[in-house]
């Protein structure tokens, strides 16, 4: 996608499933990267295949929900590239227990805390600096990965991470009314079951009946989610903001 060629996209979580997928399209069309995650291993090791396309990356270690690690991320990119197009916020968890998800009253408030802070308010901090860069050229985006966790009941994942995921999607929707005027696009995306390390931290008869619960009967793949993310990042996306996209094989619809 040529309209990615020397922009510069900051993606957090970007050595998930779906947050490395994103970072491969980003790169082979052209756009610089901010990449940072948790995981400085896994992390280091994705940039040596992302720097095949010639694109110019910058890796940080981030825990997304400590302000003063963002807020000086922030400064580093600024005095990288000076410029900041796009985020993605894609930094998530999901803790299940041994037998799937945790029950709402058995559930550790420190966990729960600790889900909320990463999927919820790490987006939000995140995206106080993004808009902040945003708003000196006038432009860009911000993708928040949701899931459809957030958009109906779902029987795999914990109340911790449905609630974090419904409040992303008011995040959303609260943040493009406000800075759509700055020529800034704010959506999000709401993924089903993806094929991704995430989701096999359940029994395997989980995500069988998963995909017997979804009409294209299979699960979705990250290129998939991403390549919706690249719409979102497009000319072709352009009167679009505020929109929660589903990528769900049609398990999920209104």
């Amino acid at each position: 996608m040529d309209e990615l060629i020397n922009t510069v996209s900051w993606v957090t979580g970007a050595a998930g499933g779906i947050g490395k997928a994103t970072c491969s399209m980003i790169a082979a069309s052209g756009g610089h990267l901010v990449v940072s995650d948790a995981d400085e291993d896994k992390l280091m090791q994705l940039c040596d295949e992302w720097k095949i396309h010639g694109t110019e990356i910058l890796p940080i270690v981030l825990d997304v929900t400590n302000q003063e690690q963002v807020r000086l991320t922030g400064e580093k990119i600024e005095k990288n590239f000076g410029r900041l197009d796009v985020l993605i916020n894609g930094a998530g968890i999901s803790p299940k227990g041994p037998n799937g998800r945790v029950l709402v009253d058995e559930m550790d408030p420190e966990v729960w805390r600790r889900v909320l802070d990463i999927n919820l308010n790490g987006s939000f901090y995140c995206s106080q600096i993004a808009i902040r860069l945003m708003k000196k050229q006038r432009r860009g985006h911000i993708v928040n990965i949701a899931s459809s966790a957030g958009r109906t009941y779902s029987a795999i994942t914990g109340a911790h991470y449905a609630a974090s995921k419904a409040a992303l999607i008011a995040l959303t929707r609260q943040t493009a009314g406000e800075v759509g005027p700055e020529g800034i696009y704010v959506n999000a995306v709401a993924p089903g079951r993806i094929d991704t390390p995430m989701i096999w931290d359940v029994p395997v008869e989980v995500n069988h009946q998963a995909v017997e619960n979804t009409p294209l009967r299979r699960l979705g793949t990250p290129d998939e989610v991403a390549s919706v993310i690249l719409f979102l990042l497009s000319s072709q996306s352009s009167f679009i903001t505020g929109a929660v996209i589903d990528v769900n094989g049609g398990r999920f619809m209104v």
